[in-house]
């Protein structure tokens, strides 16, 4: 894929992402209900971001994302921007890998390898950091099973709209 292609669909991808982000300020759904849709949405579009802006596109997206939400004030602790970012990231690269190979494949091996991650360093933080019980307890469930489920949906969703894109975009 030529350069400005490859910008242009990352730019696209990730105004997307930035815009459900944003989007999910304005829904008056409690949590966890509220993180599965936001979370769905901008795990569709970095699973799509994987196939069709490529690996590089994909991982600049994964970086961007929890940057902004710690601006929008969806996260509320810095040390957690590197762990979302890092999680994206595996999501991306393991949706991307295997997308040709078997879809079905890539949607769960991408949601459980993030999920696992997440959930992993985010204990691992929150007991290192000392982090207060109910901040703990909050983190524990916002990187527990919505993500994972999240994921899965995303991943999921992304299948019929990257199989759309490209029939679109190699026009």
């Amino acid at each position: 894929m030529k350069g400005k292609k490859l910008l242009t669909r990352t730019a696209l991808i990730m105004a997307l992402t930035l815009g459900f982000q944003f989007l999910g300020s304005f829904l008056s759904i409690p949590p966890p209900a509220s993180s599965i849709l936001t979370g769905s949405l901008v795990n569709a579009l970095l699973a799509a971001a994987a196939v069709l802006a490529g690996a590089w596109g994909g991982v600049a997206i994964s970086a961007a994302a929890p940057v902004a939400a710690l601006m929008q004030q969806h996260i509320a602790f810095p040390w957690l921007v590197p762990i979302i970012a890092g999680g994206n990231a595996v999501y991306v690269l393991l949706f991307g890998w295997w997308y040709n190979r078997n879809r079905g494949t890539a949607v769960a091996l991408a949601s459980v390898a993030k999920f696992l991650l997440t959930f992993l360093l985010v204990s691992t933080a929150v007991d290192i950091l000392v982090v207060p019980r109910p901040e703990a307890e909050a983190l524990s469930l916002m990187f527990g099973w919505p993500q994972l489920v999240a994921a899965i949906l995303g991943g999921a969703a992304a299948v019929p709209v990257i199989k759309r894109m490209s029939a679109y975009w190699s026009k």
